[in-house]
């Protein structure tokens, strides 16, 4: 089969030689070479045209400068829009018209900041008040440096976060809910909110410049990796970042002057840090006896501990294998370079600006290659009407028809995603987990749209021995060793780089192989129910525990068991629920929370996964048939649970509060005995309702359980524990 895209013909061929003796390749090598690292545009015509710069001439590039004290002047943007076009067009034919004007002030801005900013301290000097309404100078002061410093690519791909961060801001400023803000930035730009205070010509310039896809759409270009940073250092970056910073500080003052913000209100940052654990220490339980050790590591330790990434020094191996395999795209190796200099400074946020778009690219390869038919110029920037090839749809389950060219949806069912079975199910868990699953970090959108930008000025945040970072590397390491060439793809006179590997030799290359295989998805919606369900029954063993040292002192008695008729014991071997009244029994028994943690992670091991799509075994969480019916059951149980949970806490902390109460009154002496008489069958009641609830799809009867729990939680809350029992026989009716 011919392919037109040189990278879908590299890759096949890259496949093809991994099953080639070395000898064969060698006598060939340089045509190989050749081969491997062709490479092409991945903009089509339209938006290279609307980005490059050629439409300047000499007598526009010699206007005077629309700038008065480094800020945009009224007069910007006459010419950039027609009368008669609405600020909120979708044609492509305005935005065609107005790249030309915003080039030519792109380039008479970055004349203007070459000129009056030569350090940090000529920009402060400048913009001092936008910043300090902003209050993101150090985020600024970095961007400056690494402009000065020439790295014009990772500032472009910050600024533009920056800037849509920014508007978030604005918005959130105004009417103090997130819930308001448009999530799409096409949206976002049309926002009544802004184009209130910032006019309809800053929001049509605006959108010109990173608005919707018919126009420049510089951040989606740059954020979901089409264009090539050897391409783009082509075209007029430097203009770029100029004229973003000076956008973004030219809103900051118009916002600023109209008095409607005093100071900009920020939503909260994402700090990375409760994603994941490393657990060099897994079978050292005295570290985790205390029950104040935080849940999540000890839940990590105990179910994934045998599941962390090797710890060697991983930006050495990457760039071992850098140019040794055919994953990555052609051209790009200096700004992987690039990216694991930042490594060697510890500066892992500036890292991730880089490397993220280069993956997604390298995905989208892939994608298109796997699926047969998915139209080859997907890898690209499409046309009007079409969709983007971006993470989200790459790490899909199924294609949709749109990506094979079929317009009119077929009547059978969307062929599943062949990525799954090219990539494998370890790897595709950590891809979900890392970029996709609502529970987990979402690495690119979180970085991409300037959650994660406080980052870049805090490494003591997140740095080399961040966890999250381990996982993100270890994965990199995977899928450049998965596609290795045998031989270095640059040649001998290239020299890029010039450094002894001769450790790597003695690095087991094979442990991170084990290790992926090893890897289940941590934020699956089952996988995180599972978690919860566990957090549920150590709060249950907390209380428990304070309960038993009571009875201890002799201040109270513990009531008794009670054998309800409702109790049913499952025989099945296979069932394995952490609800089961047995469970309960054996539990509160246990000596600390780290085995009541490794108990019920015992039963979680022998649980199936489910039925798999090809009605095999399902071994890695990605591989399990899970519906869209699946997803609200599940959503569904999970929201029972927390609320379960909640409620138990706070019966802990009432629990908490009574031990350390050296003298109660004689009333609340008697409630406490009250509730120390029912304390086995109130926990007894509890699980049923979420065994009840793990059995059940029947939506009467999950709304029951759901009332029974808020009703549960009120009157552990009130203290009336005797009507627990009235609201369980209410249940049981229904039941």
């Amino acid at each position: 089969m011919s392919f037109s895209n040189c990278f879908i013909r590299s890759f096949w061929l890259g496949k093809t030689l991994q099953t080639e003796e070395l000898s064969n390749i060698i006598t060939r090598k340089e045509e190989i070479r050749t081969a491997l690292n062709k490479w092409q545009s991945c903009l089509n015509l339209r938006v290279r045209q609307l980005l490059e710069n050629n439409s300047l001439n000499k007598y526009s590039l010699d206007c005077n400068i629309p700038i008065e004290k480094g800020l945009l002047k009224e007069n910007a943007f006459i010419g950039v829009r027609n009368i008669n076009v609405p600020y909120d067009t979708l044609e492509a034919e305005p935005f065609t018209a107005a790249s030309s004007k915003i080039k030519i002030l792109a380039y008479q801005i970055s004349q203007f900041f070459d000129s009056n900013i030569t350090s940090t301290n000529d920009f402060f000097k400048l913009y001092n008040d936008e910043l300090g309404w902003c209050g993101n100078s150090d985020i600024f002061r970095r961007c400056v440096e690494l402009y000065l410093e020439k790295d014009y690519l990772s500032v472009m791909l910050i600024v533009i976060s920056n800037l849509e961060r920014l508007l978030g801001d604005i918005i959130y400023s105004l009417h103090d809910d997130t819930s308001i803000i448009p999530l799409l930035i096409r949206d976002l730009l049309i926002a009544p909110s802004l184009v209130l205070l910032l006019g309809e010509e800053m929001i049509f310039f605006l959108r010109c410049i990173i608005g919707p896809p018919n126009s420049m759409n510089l951040r989606n270009v740059l954020w979901h990796g089409f264009i090539s940073p050897h391409e783009f250092l082509k075209v007029p970056v430097k203009w770029y970042c100029a004229l973003i910073l000076i956008i973004t500080m030219s809103i900051c003052n118009i916002v600023r002057h109209k008095g409607v913000i005093g100071l900009l209100k920020k939503r909260n940052n994402v700090n990375f840090k409760r994603f994941y654990y490393l657990t060099d220490n897994a079978d050292d339980r005295n570290a985790y006896i205390s029950t104040e050790k935080n849940f999540d590591e000890l839940y990590e330790c105990v179910m994934y501990g045998h599941a962390s990434p090797p710890q060697y020094p991983h930006h050495m191996i990457l760039e071992f294998l850098l140019f040794k395999n055919f994953f990555v795209i052609p051209r790009t190796y200096p700004t992987w370079l690039c990216s694991f200099r930042y490594l060697s400074n510890n500066q892992v946020l500036l890292f991730f600006v880089l490397a993220l778009p280069l993956l997604e690219h390298c995905l989208r390869r892939i994608y298109v290659c796997v699926n047969k038919d998915v139209q080859e110029h997907r890898m690209c920037t499409v046309e009007t009407g079409e969709y983007f090839l971006t993470l989200d749809i790459i790490l899909g389950e199924k294609v949709a028809w749109a990506f094979c060219g079929i317009k009119e949806e077929k009547q059978e069912e969307e062929q599943i995603n062949e990525i799954y079975s090219e990539l494998g199910g370890g790897i595709m868990d950590l891809l979900l987990d890392l970029f996709v699953h609502v529970d987990g970090p979402r690495l690119r959108d979180r970085v991409a749209h300037g959650e994660a930008n406080h980052l870049i000025v805090s490494p003591e945040l997140f740095n080399l021995s961040s966890p999250l970072y381990n996982y993100f590397i270890g994965l990199l390491i995977v899928l450049w060793n998965k596609y290795e060439t045998k031989i270095s793809l640059i040649y001998e006179d290239e020299d890029i780089i010039n450094k002894d590997y001769s450790f790597i030799q003695t690095i087991d290359i094979e442990s991170y192989e084990k290790w992926i295989s090893n890897y289940r998805s941590r934020f699956h919606p089952i996988s995180m129910l599972w978690k919860e369900s566990v957090q549920v029954i150590t709060n249950v063993w907390k209380c428990w525990n304070v309960c038993q040292e009571m009875v201890k002192t002799g201040r109270f008695i513990m009531g008794n068991w009670v054998e309800f008729p409702w109790i049913t014991i499952d025989g099945s071997s296979e069932y394995h629920s952490l609800f089961e009244y047995g469970f309960l029994k054996d539990v509160v028994k246990l000596d600390n929370i780290y085995l009541v943690v490794q108990e019920c992670c015992s039963r979680l091991y022998k649980c199936k996964l489910g039925k798999a799509k090809n009605n095999k075994k399902a071994i890695y969480w990605n591989e399990i048939n899970y519906t869209k019916d699946d997803a609200k059951v599940i959503n569904f149980r999970r929201g029972v649970i927390k609320k379960a949970n909640a409620g138990v806490e706070k019966l802990h902390s009432i629990l908490t509060t009574l031990q350390s109460s050296t003298s109660l009154s004689s009333r609340k002496r008697k409630n406490t005995q009250t509730l120390f008489n029912l304390f086995p069958s109130i926990f007894q009641q509890l699980y049923y309702a979420l065994l009840t609830l793990e059995q059940t799809r029947d939506q009467k009867l999950m709304l029951a359980i759901l009332i029974f729990i808020e009703r549960w939680n009120g009157f552990c809350v009130e203290g009336n524990w005797k009507n627990i029992n009235k609201a369980f026989e209410e249940f049981i009716k229904i039941r």
